[in-house]
């Protein structure tokens, strides 16, 4: 146990945390089951029963719902009116920010395995009795799934970031930064590949069949090992980081 970091207090606050927004959740869930009991229904009255049925219906969950989740997760923190309940917690920066960091991230994916889960099974139920129709259940260990989570880990950890650095509208501030990096990064990128292109055709490494002899290729690959390895590992851990950092000084600063 130290002052940053107490796993009993960790635990309360998880759970005062899940309180202030269950009904908000419950809400979310009672919209998601409707939307898809009509999409659903609509699709076996027609006859035009897809398998990719529930993979895309577990990919809007996650993406559309944790991404609009994550942007939320530090509302109280920005807040005039809530603010000073948020400063009075008795936990630390730390704690807080890994409070809302597990619950945008473990508990929205765990949630949309089983919300995806659950919905197969009434889905289901309901189209064998109406429509004598009926898809393959849903089953968590769906390989497309399971492959799109890092995709949303690395989504997530942009999202919670600009949850705690923007005060207003932080999921429409976060997607204009994210377009404004992305365009930026396109930018530099399509620079070292023009160098690099420059480089090796000055040098005379296009054979006279047109084809190139691959060395305008080999740093190409080590920069898109390297993007890779950045988008999926340091990404998420530099913006949950700098989240930390940014809650810490708010925090600080009492909340201005």
């Amino acid at each position: 146990m130290s002052d940053q970091l107490s796993w009993p207090r960790l635990a309360a606050l998880l759970r005062n945390d899940f309180l202030r927004v269950h009904r908000s959740v419950l809400l979310i869930l009672g919209t998601v089951a409707g939307v898809a009991l009509v999409v659903s229904a609509g699709s076996a009255w027609d006859g035009t029963v897809g398998t990719g049925f529930y993979s895309a219906l577990f990919i809007t969950i996650l993406f559309a719902w944790g991404t609009i989740a994550t942007s939320l997760s530090f509302t109280d923190l920005h807040g005039r009116a809530t603010n000073t309940a948020f400063l009075m917690l008795p936990a630390s920066a730390l704690e807080k920010t890994v409070s809302r960091l597990l619950l945008s991230t473990v508990g929205v994916i765990v949630g949309a395995f089983l919300l995806t889960t659950v919905l197969s099974w009434l889905l289901e139920g309901i189209n064998a009795l109406l429509f004598d129709v009926r898809r393959e259940f849903y089953s968590p260990l769906d390989a497309l799934s399971w492959l799109l989570v890092p995709h949303y880990l690395a989504a997530q950890s942009l999202f919670f970031l600009g949850a705690a650095w923007f005060r207003k509208t932080h999921f429409v501030k976060t997607v204009g930064a994210v377009v404004a990096l992305a365009i930026g990064l396109c930018a530099i990128a399509i620079g070292i590949a023009w160098l690099l292109g420059a480089a090796n055709w000055g040098g005379g490494n296009m054979r006279v069949d047109g084809d190139f002899d691959g060395a305008i290729y080999r740093p190409l690959e080590w920069l898109q090992d390297a993007a890779q390895a950045a988008y999926f590992f340091v990404l998420p851990l530099f913006c949950w980081f700098v989240a930390w950092l940014r809650v810490t000084e708010t925090q600080v600063s009492h909340g201005i």
